[in-house]
């Protein structure tokens, strides 16, 4: 568990924690008030030394619990894990990572494709492919098919999810590549 940070986190945590913070002033303030009003000078006193340490101590480990923990999802599902960077799609309910990379070409790791069309991955599976076709691409730790690659698995392929496949590269994952290439220019 590590303590918050300002610096790691968003605004919008940044100034969640400052207005949390200047709320639990005028609490503490208020709190000593009302002692010194009723003539418990002891208790503000206690109040006055035990409440900004106890309250630096939760702000610390309840922040660094659960905004690491936070940060640690986001990452995830934004896919950044380590420094290999993919997109998620959604085929059938199973979940297809897409790495780019430099060229903002799509890689598509083959143990997920190969468990959608069924493929039983062996060392001479991809033999024929090139290596614009089958490969480690720098964006990823893992083999994957590239586009080209994918397409050729797809067009020889005789499991009955190949023609749904192909339809959801295109439909999906390209077009949504293609889109989102256009707005970057």
């Amino acid at each position: 568990m590590r303590p918050f940070n300002a610096n790691q986190e968003s605004p919008g945590h940044v100034w969640f924690m400052r207005i949390a913070s200047l709320a639990a002033i005028f609490a503490v303030l208020a709190a000593i008030g009302f002692f010194l009003r009723r003539g418990d000078t002891l208790y503000a006193i206690f109040m006055l030394a035990a409440v900004p340490v106890v309250a630096g101590l939760l702000a610390w480990t309840w922040t660094g619990s659960l905004f690491t923990s936070l940060e640690w999802a986001k990452r995830y599902v934004q896919g950044a894990e380590g420094a290999h960077r993919h997109e998620w799609y959604s085929f059938k309910s199973q979940r297809v990572r897409v790495f780019l990379d430099d060229a903002r070409q799509p890689w598509f790791p083959v143990i997920e494709i190969a468990f959608i069309l069924d493929i039983k991955v062996e060392k001479n599976t991809f033999r024929h492919y090139g290596s614009d076709q089958y490969g480690i691409p720098d964006s990823a730790s893992e083999p994957c098919l590239s586009e080209t690659g994918l397409r050729r698995l797809i067009k020889y392929s005789t499991h009955p999810d190949a023609g749904a496949l192909h339809n959801w590269l295109e439909r999906e994952v390209l077009r949504m590549l293609r889109n989102r290439r256009e707005r970057q220019v």
